[in-house]
């Protein structure tokens, strides 16, 4: 069943009785506009699997004030459509047990004076294609933090990605303000951009914790780009600017590979930088 949402005055209770009377395999059409505001964002926990899409083809003519939950091993897809949540003490999207997620040209933000994580996820699998995770204003916040998790991003920005026990392949995307992996994480990618221009950590890029990361065409923006490995595998070719100009630190244990070859080490890692 598809529900047309957008086209009477009481645009937020539409939206609302949507959401709560759709079954599995519904689908939600939202018409240009703005939904619900920023100083009265909408908290949201949705337990079918469904689908909510704009009907437009500019993400910014539909604008949510959202913050989403989804688990229990629903599916919930996103397309053409803003989400942002100005509240504190939720995530703009947070997805548990099992769910998974779906975003095609949707932006998820979240501008709050706290800094939890824009989107969290914890046993769920994000599948982001043509789409910004942001973080406000925050460049120490994180865009998307996963546990125990699985991302495939094209062509998709997001401002700081951290990895915990998760896995994640990324294609002609990019990584503002820092990426890291920890805990066994693995990360694949194709053509990635890292730009910690405006930073304030030292490390660009970060893997720790018998994590691995493998993968071509590797750019950094940052001037003296800075690569920190702990305990770790780390297997890249074509980097921007080439290898022997970026700062790698790394300990004995890992092990390092760049451009076929162990590249120099500035000095012994370890967790605590």
């Amino acid at each position: 069943m598809k529900y047309l949402v957008g086209d009477q005055d009481n645009n937020d209770n539409q939206l609302t009785q949507a959401i709560i009377n759709a079954k599995d395999g519904d689908i939600i059409e939202l018409l240009p506009g703005v939904y619900f505001s920023s100083t009265n964002p909408f908290i949201c926990n949705i337990a079918r699997n469904i689908t909510l899409v704009g009907k437009t083809t500019n993400k910014n003519d539909v604008r949510l004030y959202c913050s989403f939950t989804v688990g229990n091993q629903n599916i919930v897809i996103f397309k053409n459509m803003a989400i942002t949540y100005t509240a504190n003490e939720d995530n703009t999207l947070s997805a548990y047990d099992g769910a998974r997620i779906y975003g095609d040209n949707i932006s998820i933000n979240r501008q709050t004076s706290d800094d939890w994580d824009t989107i969290y996820g914890k046993d769920a699998y994000f599948s982001f294609k043509n789409s910004q995770i942001l973080t406000g204003k925050k460049v120490k916040a994180i865009g998307l933090s996963m546990e125990d998790s699985q991302l495939f991003a094209d062509n998709t920005s997001i401002q700081l990605l951290l990895q915990k026990h998760s896995r994640a392949y990324l294609k002609d995307s990019i990584i503002y303000h820092k990426l890291e992996l920890r805990l066994t994480s693995k990360l694949n990618f194709r053509n990635l951009t890292v730009d910690a221009t405006e930073s304030p950590t030292k490390n660009d890029l970060a893997v720790k914790g018998y994590s691995d990361m493998n993968g071509q065409d590797l750019i950094f923006v940052k001037e003296d780009p800075a690569i920190r490995i702990v305990k770790s595998k780390f297997n890249v070719n074509n980097f921007q600017p080439m290898s022997n100009e970026i700062h790698f630190k790394f300990d004995d244990v890992s092990k390092i590979e760049a451009d076929g070859k162990v590249p120099f080490n500035e000095g012994p890692s370890d967790s605590k930088k």
